[in-house]
Order: C-alpha cells, then structure tokens, then sequence
C-alpha cells in the first residue's frame, strides 16, 4: 500500500506582481509506500517544503490529488486533529518549553498521578536514551542543551506521539557537517526500527545514500534518480 500519492498536482501562488503566477508543480505524480525512506532534493526556491506541506494537509493542491493512507485530505475536516495522529513534521524549529528538561517535554501533557504515566515516563526514558541522551542530559533543562540535542529531543518529542508518517524539512540545516549527518543519521535508524515511512528533504549526499528513493524537483515534476551506494 502507498503511504503517499499524489496524482497529476498543480501548485502555483501569487508573486505579488498583478496576475502573475509562480508554479512550483504542474501535472506532478509522486507516490511513496510504507516504512519507505525517500529524500526529496532541489535547489532552493523549487517547493521542496510546499510539497512536504502538501501531504501534511497545511496547504492544499491547486489541482489534483492527494491521499495519505489511502485518505483524500480534501475530505479530512479536523486538519490539526489529523496531523497530530498522522504526521510526525520535524523541520530546523524547536516546538519545545526551554524551562523544562528535554524528558519532561516528551511527558507534556501527562499528569504524575495519571494511570500508565510510569509506562510513558519509561517510554520516554528509553526514546531519548535511543537518540543518544544519557541520563543526565535527560534532565537537563532545553536551554542548556546545544543546538543538536535540542533537534533530538524535538524528534523525540514527536515520535512520542507515535505518528506513522515523518516529515523532515531539512531538520538538521542549523548544524554543520558530522552534526548534521550524525542527527539525521539517528532520525533514520529510530524510523527504520520503527517501520516508519520517512520523507526527508535535503541535499545532503550522505543522507541520500541512506535512502531507499532519491528525487529532485525539476521542471515542476520530481523525477527520480538512482542511488549511488558506497561500497566498502
């Protein structure tokens, strides 16, 4: 089954300029399948991230369609609800309270007398010590974290509420070199563990070679390219 399906999409906006308009897809078809890492890469400008905000039902298609799971998101009414059960979107923005430890962000929402909170407390002990937190970091307030743990723990924070669809917009675009790779590297290792389905964009060479898929946006369409594997 297809996690993601778009079928002959139009995206275009105003330039600001009269009538002009930009397009950024015309007659688009882009499908993914489950547990399915994929990397989206373009130059900048090319709608790397319109598209990513197409299939998270932010903003709508011109023309066309697009399901996800099978589900026309021009039926989906309760769009936040949706998302928040759906999609897990991770981008360079923090969605977490600085004052609080980084396993407190990831209990938000729970209360300490709550029936199962030691189960989500363990839960959340176990996702942050997968994504390389040790104990004390764990407990260390997100103002204190460097900028690649403060990502991490945002990931965290959004696999905690077990979506079955990632979308990354070059999350780890803030970090330079072995950081960069070494974050999205881990975000690939958890979505594989997990049988995620994964839509990445960047251009980052050394994600590619992680993916199953590789396409670029050109000419208004996404055309895939092969994968050049390192061999060792």
């Amino acid at each position: 089954m297809n996690a993601v399906e778009l079928t002959n999409v139009l995206k275009r906006f105003s330039n600001g300029h009269g009538s002009d308009m930009t397009i950024l897809f015309e007659n688009m078809d882009f499908s993914v399948r489950e547990g399915e890492l994929v990397v989206v890469s373009g130059n900048q400008g090319s709608g790397k991230s319109t598209l990513l905000q197409m299939i998270a039902a932010m903003t709508p298609a011109n023309k066309g369609t697009v399901h996800v799971f099978g589900e026309d998101l021009l039926s989906v009414h309760k769009r936040t609800e949706w998302r928040l059960n759906t999609i897990g979107f991770i981008n360079a923005d923090s969605c977490l309270i600085p004052y609080l430890s980084a396993r407190q962000n990831l209990l938000i929402g729970l209360k300490k007398e709550d029936t199962g909170y030691e189960a989500k407390q363990a839960q959340a002990t176990a996702l942050l010590s997968e994504l390389g937190f040790s104990e004390e970091a764990m407990d260390e307030s997100i103002e204190a974290l460097d900028d690649k743990q403060q990502l991490l723990a945002t990931i965290g924070r959004i696999f905690m509420t077990q979506p079955k669809l990632i979308l990354a917009d070059e999350p780890a675009k803030a970090l330079k070199g072995e950081e960069s790779e070494e974050l999205l590297t881990r975000l690939i290792h958890f979505s594989r563990q997990h049988g995620l389905t994964v839509i990445i964009a960047t251009n980052d060479s050394s994600i590619i070679k992680k993916a199953d898929r590789h396409v670029v946006v050109e000419n208004h369409r996404l055309v895939e390219y092969p994968i050049e594997r390192t061999c060792i």
